[in-house]
C-alpha cells in the first residue's frame, strides 16, 4: 500500500474536520489552496504511510515492558522514552533501582487497559543493593530497613518490596519473613543486637 494524504482543518488550533483520503499529492495540494482561499480555517496536509515490519520492530523496542515484580508490577521504559525517570506515571512510582515505575498489584487492570501485558517475572538481584550498608529493626508488626542519607536509593518510595516510611526514615516491610533474607545479605540489627538464624 502506498502513502495517501488527508487535510485536517483547525480553527484557533482546535481540530474541526478532516477530508476524505487522496492518493494524488497534486489533487490534495490544489484542494488545500481552494480551502485556504475560501475559509477561515487553518488547513494542514498530512501524509500517511503504512508501518512496515522494520519500523514496527523499532517501535516495539521503545514500548515499555511490563514485568511481574515481587507483589506488584514494574513498567520499564526505553532510556530514550520521553517519560523516562518521571516521578509518577499512571499511579506508578519511579524506582531508580528498577529503572521503571513500580505499581502495586491492584493496578493490573489499569495497566491492561493501557495495552500492557506481562512479559515475564523480574528477578531480584540482592547483590546490587549493598544491603550491608543498611540497618534492620523490628517495627510495628513488621520491620524497617534503615539506610544512611548517603545510600543511593535513600527516600525512594519502594525498595525490594518495602515502602518508604518518612517517620522512620526507612522502608517498612509488613512481611516478617523477609527479615532473615536481609540478615543473610548483611543487614545489621544494631538496635536489638540480635541476629536471626
Amino acid at each position: 500500500m502506498n502513502s495517501y494524504y488527508i487535510i485536517n482543518s483547525y480553527i484557533n488550533d482546535t481540530f474541526v474536520s478532516s477530508t476524505d483520503i487522496f492518493n494524488d499529492k497534486n489533487e490534495i495540494t490544489h484542494l488545500k489552496s481552494v480551502l485556504d482561499n475560501k475559509s477561515d480555517t487553518q488547513n494542514v496536509i498530512f501524509e500517511c504511510k503504512p508501518i512496515n515490519n522494520e519500523n514496527q520492530n523499532k517501535n516495539d523496542l521503545k514500548h515499555p515492558i511490563l514485568y511481574k515484580y515481587l507483589k506488584g508490577y514494574v513498567l520499564v521504559p526505553d532510556k530514550n522514552d520521553s517519560y523516562y525517570e518521571i516521578n509518577r506515571l499512571n499511579n506508578g512510582d519511579w524506582c531508580d533501582d528498577l529503572k521503571g515505575w513500580y505499581y502495586n498489584k491492584l493496578e493490573i487492570e489499569n495497566l491492561e487497559q493501557r495495552g500492557y501485558t506481562i512479559d515475564s517475572k523480574l528477578m531480584v538481584d540482592y547483590d546490587n543493593y549493598d544491603i550491608n550498608q543498611l540497618e534492620i529493626y523490628f517495627y510495628d508488626k513488621g520491620f524497617i530497613l534503615y539506610p544512611k542519607k548517603s545510600y543511593k536509593y535513600y527516600r525512594q518510595k519502594y525498595l525490594l518490596g518495602g515502602e518508604w516510611n518518612d517517620e522512620q526514615k526507612g522502608w517498612y516491610f509488613k512481611n516478617i519473613k523477609k527479615y532473615n533474607k536481609f540478615i543473610k545479605y548483611g543487614a545489621l540489627d544494631l538496635i536489638n543486637g540480635t541476629f536471626m538464624e
